[in-house]
């Protein structure tokens, strides 16, 4: 891996699915665990030097308290609360840089592992994200005073292009900042265009009237147990049909539970399906305090990436390309 932040695509797709259990096997094998073996090296002096730090951090206090007996003659020991914040905020974060530094390089080693035999190109920061247009005009997304990404990936699977990143949209400023929108973008491009306009929400009761894009009606759908979680509104009701197939409403479930999304919005328009997955933060490799050498951290991420993998799979596997 380079110093920038991008895991460049390496390769054509394997014959074995690297996000398959066998595949993943062989991946974690070959590649990822001596990569993980010497992040490993390397995350072990990282946490050396933030418990260095913290000590500092520790004697800092400890000058702050003597100067302040001194200076006041005995009358105070507290050190005025802003220095004891920015003493022990400073000690933590530089303490902690060598170790972010650690987790990021690792990260880009193990999601450039999973994704080079797939040809799916991944960047960790500098993106751009898929459109945020189109989703606010299909009213998946809010509007927003400042937006970021980061966890791109993008590339063909099952002859769809696709792109995914986190995002974290804001509203405000200072005190008055707050989070509208932390989770997952996706866009799907399929060769055909819809003959109608396809939003799927969350069930929010008579409030889904004020969230729907104008212009759009309920659909009926043969799915009653989709229909308690979702309302859904369309144009055409039967181009909806089409696309709402139960394959594709049990895959937007289990995506959704996958990500532990708190809701999930998704629209299909123009050829394009646009899902927002609103929830945790994914593709972590988790914490830098525990060893690096655990394939539990690499699963966690290869599923992710299933789960997004099998959604546009079941696309594609129905017939809609045609």
């Amino acid at each position: 891996m380079g110093a920038d932040s991008s895991a460049e695509t390496v390769g054509s797709i394997d014959a074995i699915d690297p996000l398959s259990s066998a595949g993943l096997d062989a991946l974690y094998v070959s590649q990822i665990e001596p990569a993980l073996v010497k992040a490993e090296v390397a995350r072990r002096k990282a946490v050396t030097l933030f418990h260095t730090a913290l000590l500092a951090g520790g004697a800092a206090v400890l000058v702050e308290v003597t100067l302040t007996a001194w200076l006041s003659q005995g009358a105070h020991y507290a050190p005025h609360p802003a220095f004891l914040i920015v003493t022990i905020l400073g000690a933590l974060f530089l303490g902690y840089l060598p170790l972010m530094e650690v987790g990021r390089q690792a990260k880009l080693a193990v999601i450039g592992a999973l994704c080079a035999p797939l040809g799916v190109t991944y960047r960790l920061t500098n993106i751009t994200p898929p459109d945020p247009a189109a989703f606010r005009a299909l009213k998946l997304l809010p509007g927003a005073d400042d937006e970021s990404y980061e966890d791109y990936f993008a590339g063909v699977r099952s002859g769809c292009d696709f792109e995914l990143c986190e995002a974290t949209w804001t509203t405000g400023s200072g005190k008055n900042r707050s989070v509208v929108f932390k989770g997952q973008m996706v866009r799907i491009r399929f060769p055909r265009r819809f003959t109608g306009r396809t939003v799927v929400l969350r069930d929010a009761g008579w409030m889904n009237r004020f969230e729907c894009p104008p212009g759009l009606a309920k659909a009926g759908l043969e799915d009653s147990r989709f229909e308690k979680a979702f309302e859904v509104f369309c144009t055409d009701q039967v181009d909806a049909r089409a696309i709402l197939t139960p394959d594709l409403m049990e895959h937007l479930t289990a995506l959704e539970t996958r990500f532990a999304g708190a809701r999930l919005r998704c629209g299909f328009a123009d050829g394009y399906a646009l899902i927002a997955l609103e929830g945790l933060n994914r593709f972590e490799i988790g914490s830098l305090f525990k060893t690096l050498v655990d394939r539990s951290r690499v699963e966690g991420v290869a599923g992710d990436l299933s789960a997004v993998f099998g959604l546009i799979d079941s696309f594609v596997g129905r017939g809609i390309r045609t």
